[in-house]
């Protein structure tokens, strides 16, 4: 009986302890957005940054430090989740065109960009789409088809891939149809091991009734010896939402440390 509460003792120190260090991982994080009103050298987070805290801000093929200038009202603090307030951010050199970004609250020197490598392999590609078509969470058409799986090596124990879907009478042009930005397409990205783990399970089970999904997988990072995935989630049909996520990839199981959604 002693060993019986001493394993319950136990569980619920690491249950306690894992619940901290995702929430530790969050707080290292904030949503940016383009504000050029602001000044050609600004971007914007929602939230605010506390005193002293160094930040990089990052997007796929750019990163660059962020000092921290103004806070001021959020005016979509009704879409944003109820935050209230955002924070200008004067960055060391300009983002990307409609970048998808994010704000790490670290020093330059510590976030690196991983790049992913396009790899081939038929018979996996064959069961990702086997368990696509026979997940009911995804809630799919019976008739609907898998366009085209890609698979994304991020190292040699982390794989990733990203699967396309349309409806059966909808563009027959593949190339068309992805290059339009998803369109009406679904779009699942997984973490591939024994188990396959959707990255947008979080967004798929709200309570918000999204017919289509699109998205995908922006780019992933390093931060103090741990991998990171940063995906963006939408609606197709409408802009009834939209999700930032960060992913822990660095064990068999994807951790969601971020997620900051719209629209819900």
């Amino acid at each position: 009986m002693v060993m019986k509460y001493l394993s319950l003792a136990a569980f619920a120190i690491l249950l306690t302890t894992a619940t901290c260090r995702a929430s530790e991982q969050s707080n290292l994080f904030r949503d940016v957005y383009a504000c050029p009103e602001r000044g050609s050298s600004s971007v914007c987070v929602y939230g605010t940054i506390p005193k002293g805290k160094q930040v990089t801000v990052i997007a796929k093929g750019w990163k660059s430090s962020a000092l921290p200038k103004e806070k001021f009202s959020n005016a979509n603090e009704d879409i944003q989740n109820g935050i209230r307030t955002s924070t200008r951010l004067r960055v060391a050199a300009s983002p990307p065109k409609d970048a998808t970004m994010i704000a790490i609250l670290a020093d330059t020197s510590m976030v690196n960009e991983l790049p992913f490598e396009e790899v081939q392999d038929g018979a996996l590609v064959g069961r990702i789409g086997r368990h696509i078509q026979n997940t009911k969470e995804l809630n799919l058409d019976p008739d609907i088809r898998l366009l085209k799986t890609r698979l994304l090596r991020l190292s040699p124990t982390i794989l990733l891939s990203e699967t396309f879907l349309s409806p059966p009478n909808d563009v027959p042009d593949l190339e068309k149809q992805l290059s339009s930005g998803c369109s009406y397409c679904e779009n699942v990205p997984i973490l591939v091991g024994q188990k396959l783990m959707d990255l947008f399970k979080d967004v798929r089970s709200t309570k918000v009734n999204v017919e289509h999904t699109c998205g995908g997988i922006e780019f992933a990072f390093a931060l103090s010896g741990r991998t990171y995935v940063l995906s963006h989630a939408f609606s197709c049909e409408s802009d009834s939402f939209s999700a930032t996520l960060i992913h822990d990839v660095s064990q068999d199981k994807p951790k969601l440390v971020f997620r900051l959604a719209g629209g819900f």
